[in-house]
């Protein structure tokens, strides 16, 4: 009996604190603010809207990173703070509104921005690349047919430089640093006419790229007869054995239904997600998951969201390990009303899926059109997905747009949705840390009759680059749409550049320790405007120091210390900062919990 009673008071205990913790949590939560800046009205009358989203770099080697999209009939690249980068922006003979490609391509240690521009009617395009001071490469622009989706670049020979892979008119295309289209290219797949974004990445493990495509075959007058058809080449142009793999008739792929590559199953293979949209009455799509080889992977195709079929999917998937179990989940999102996220195995993840309508009863339109974004937005050491919505509300005058932010269960946060000016469904959410303070960043870009550009920051939440496996359209600058994927042609810093162009804190701050919840260890960061005398001590809730973490002058800026609770219990702490002498004007002191969990 007397076991029982300890076991129950232990029980208590635990609840009590994870109940503590939690409602601190809710009040605590840090809440995006929108950056000085910002918003940006990027065109005022763009006639083409930007597209897919904007892609991140650090173009001009400063150590922070810019923001690179296009609108109208221009490429802009705008700095943190909202300025344009000098050079920029670069105008392009017709209208553009793909998100640009960034890299290395001509292996000069700068970046490059690689786009194109689109003549609907008269069915031609230019590819342009300029270098990171807004002047074009050599053998750029080149004349060409029709473009649909977003640049790729890889190194397809391994000479260093980066080759440009996108379809023109149907045909897929490898163009070299110089503009010279590559051996073996381009691949015509008539009857079928190739438009999404090519994905790129070892797919059998022979430690050579492969380049993915999806395409589409459009029967007239019938098309519940229409084809969707996917195809993988070698560098030099070869099919891979088992492919190309043909839908269904009545489905197809369109042209923002991109592939993407992930080892879910961790064996040395990249899979192949898709989504499919619907050419039948019904209007019901399914998701695909392909081995290697061609094969279908076991619970795979899915055809329902829980309950409810799915609808045409207009959008690439995501990859994540949202619920931290160790396994890589799959996040699709369908152009009616539902997001979803299965396991490796087809089987839906515990809270999922999410019905748009049930988060928000005011929404009307609730189609999902833009790729979902997935990072750790609350600093909790669990990823939240971002997924973009197709309607905007008239509000004091100004059309605002919604974005909303899930947690792992499918849970809203408490800020979620955000409101961007005009309507956020074809851009999809770009999260990074764009002024190198360490906070985390969210870029949304949205338009209809304008452009617009909002930045937020989320003060007290550290970007961690492990924990935003999917920070932008792509997954990454190059637009591999591979999971795990890191272009390792980042441009070094300019050091006297960085040291000039650092922006000290303007307030005292102590953050939120990160993770919270913890075991054993968590960071606690702080903000100084200027040089102060700090002192960090961690309490019990008695009031009894623990620990003295700092006790010493220190420089103005960002500090990061990390907390060992290895040798203390299960409980709530505190953790107090003071600065400066207590009867000085510069004294500031601040004091939060943080829960070790064991």
């Amino acid at each position: 009996m007397v076991r029982l009673k300890l076991l129950t008071d232990s029980w208590l205990l635990r609840l009590i604190i994870t109940l503590i913790c939690q409602f601190s949590t809710l009040l605590s939560q840090p809440t995006p603010i929108i950056v000085e800046g910002f918003p940006k009205l990027i065109e005022a009358d763009p006639g083409f809207n930007s597209w897919e989203g904007p892609s991140i770099a650090d173009l001009d080697q400063d150590g922070d990173l810019e923001i690179i999209l296009a609108s109208g009939s221009q490429v802009h690249v705008i700095q943190h703070d909202g300025r344009a980068l000098p050079g920029w922006p670069q105008t392009t003979t017709y209208q553009t509104h793909n998100s640009p490609a960034v890299g290395d391509i001509d292996a000069d240690g700068v970046l490059d921005i690689v786009t194109f521009d689109r003549n609907g009617p008269a069915r031609k395009s230019f590819l342009y690349a300029w270098n990171a001071a807004g002047s074009l490469l050599t053998g750029f622009p080149i004349a060409l047919e029709l473009g649909n989706a977003a640049i790729t670049l890889y190194d397809l020979d391994g000479d260093r430089g980066l080759e440009i892979i996108a379809s023109f008119g149907g045909k897929t295309y490898a163009f070299n640093h110089a503009g010279a289209v590559l051996p073996g290219w381009p691949q015509d797949v008539t009857p079928f006419y190739a438009l999404s974004k090519v994905a790129v990445g070892d797919i059998n493990a022979d430690n050579k790229p492969e380049i993915v495509v999806a395409s589409q075959y459009i029967t007239q007058p019938d098309r519940r007869q229409s084809l969707g058809r996917l195809h993988i080449w070698d560098a030099q142009g070869n099919i891979l054995s088992g492919w190309p793999v043909t839908t269904p008739k009545g489905y197809v792929f369109t042209v923002l239904c991109n592939p993407i590559l992930v080892d879910i199953n961790r064996d040395g293979f990249l899979e192949i997600a898709v989504g499919t949209h619907s050419t039948l009455p019904s209007d019901v799509g399914f998701a695909a998951l392909y081995r290697y080889d061609g094969t279908s992977m076991p619970g795979w195709p899915q055809h329902t969201a829980g309950p409810d079929s799915l609808v045409s999917i207009g959008a690439a998937p995501a990859v994540a390990d949202i619920d931290a179990d160790g396994e890589l989940e799959l996040i699709f999102g369908d152009l009616f009303d539902h997001v979803v996220a299965w396991e490796s195995d087809g089987t839906l993840v515990s809270g999922w899926p999410v019905s748009l309508k049930a988060v928000d009863s005011t929404l009307v339109f609730r189609s999902i059109e833009a790729s979902p974004a997935v990072g750790d937005v609350d600093g909790d050491n669990l990823l939240e997905i971002f997924i973009n919505n197709n309607q905007a509300n008239l509000v004091e005058g100004q059309w605002l747009g919604r974005v909303y932010a899930f947690h792992h269960d499918g849970s809203s946060l408490t800020w979620s949705p955000l409101y961007p000016r005009e309507f956020a469904s074809n851009n999809t959410v770009a999260l990074a840390d764009l002024q190198n303070d360490g906070n985390t960043d969210i870029v949304i870009v949205s338009d209809d009759r304008e452009t617009w550009l909002t930045v937020w920051t989320i003060p007290g939440v550290p970007y961690i680059e492990e924990r935003f496996p999917w920070p932008m359209f792509g997954h990454d600058r190059w637009h591999t749409s591979q999971y795990g994927f890191k272009p390792p042609d980042e441009p070094a810093v300019n050091v006297s550049d960085k040291e000039a162009a650092i922006t000290l804190p303007k307030e005292f701050a102590l953050h939120p320790n990160f993770p919270n919840p913890f075991n054993p260890q968590t960071t606690i960061a702080f903000t100084l405007p200027t040089a102060q005398m700090v002192t960090l001590k961690i309490y019990d809730l008695n009031g009894q120091e623990i620990q003295s973490l700092v006790q010493q002058q220190m420089p103005a800026g960002t500090h990061r210390l990390t907390f060992d609770g290895r040798e203390l219990v299960s409980g709530v702490y505190l953790y107090r900062m003071e600065t400066g002498k207590a009867a000085s004007h510069a004294h500031r002191s601040a004091t939060r919990k943080m829960l070790l969990l064991r």
